[in-house]
């Protein structure tokens, strides 16, 4: 699928193109292209580059200070210019709260977000600075503490434990490249060639019951229901550590899952809640914000 903006063609990648031709080579390609968009023109910010493999091995070259620079010159201005408006608009009109905020910080809520570019949670969840403690991973995935230590979960310790938030958020997307690439991979392989490969199949619980349930579904709806699930999973994941687990059941924190659909910004909301009679955890109370 292709679209034309200021007289270019410019590729959709779409979950299928993905499933269809690779997963790893079409994830390198995926926001490989970043354009500003204005008065009916796109403006090529970066270089295309074809893959990570290759952009890593070719580090010197954009050391290289004789090479092309035009373009990542204007992007650099550009920032500057935002940087500029932002303190003069935003930062000196409330100066003793980023003064404040300078000297210490106590966020009451917790995100696990996506790296996707798309789905900044501060700006699609309206977080002011300070409000909320923020981490992002590929397809924000939580995994069980018996997995080990990640930046994830030390982000959470921080938080839970010394800034005491009390909501915790795993915020999820449609149309997410880590959840096609984990749908992607198949399910024999020992080896996982890359850190994208191994790092998705922490998502592997919430591919097989997607699967199972709904295998006569095309790929791309699969990878929808999938992403769904994979918050679910992080959720439940959350509990496994003990110091989230105690705190959710004296009612100190209360945890949530949430699904930003890009397409029609629509929000679908989970909550975590807990069996008194059976000491036991379970997703509850969907609801549709639109």
């Amino acid at each position: 699928m292709a679209f034309t903006l200021g007289g270019r063609v410019r590729r959709l990648v779409s979950a299928t193109s993905i499933h269809q031709n690779g997963c790893l080579h079409k994830l390198q390609q995926i926001g490989s292209d970043r354009f500003q968009l204005g008065e009916a023109k796109a403006i090529r910010l970066l270089p295309r580059r074809t893959n990570m493999v290759q952009e890593l091995g070719i580090r010197e070259e954009f050391m290289d200070p004789n090479r092309e620079t035009e373009t990542s010159y204007d992007f650099l201005d550009e920032m500057r210019h935002r940087f500029l408006k932002f303190k003069r608009q935003k930062y000196l009109p409330e100066i003793e709260k980023f003064q404040a905020l300078a000297i210490a910080q106590s966020p009451k809520v917790m995100v696990i977000g996506c790296a996707d570019s798309r789905v900044c949670p501060s700006y699609v969840l309206g977080f002011q600075p300070g409000e909320a403690f923020t981490i992002r991973n590929v397809a924000n995935l939580v995994t069980p503490v018996q997995n080990g230590p990640t930046e994830t979960n030390s982000a959470l310790e921080f938080a839970v434990t010394t800034l005491q938030v009390e909501n915790i958020i795993v915020m999820g997307h449609s149309n997410c490249g880590g959840i096609a690439a984990l749908m992607s991979h198949q399910n024999h392989q020992g080896q996982h060639s890359s850190l994208v490969e191994r790092w998705v199949m922490n998502g592997k619980a919430a591919k097989l019951r997607t699967q199972l349930a709904s295998s006569h579904l095309s790929f791309d709806e699969q990878c929808r229901n999938c992403e769904k699930e994979s918050i679910k999973d992080s959720v439940m994941n959350l509990i496994t550590y003990s110091w989230i687990r105690d705190r959710v059941k004296r009612g100190e924190v209360k945890i949530h899952g949430c699904y930003y659909n890009l397409s029609d910004c629509s929000l679908e909301k989970w909550r975590l809640s807990s069996d008194k009679t059976n000491y036991g955890f379970y997703i509850s109370d969907r609801e549709i914000w639109s």
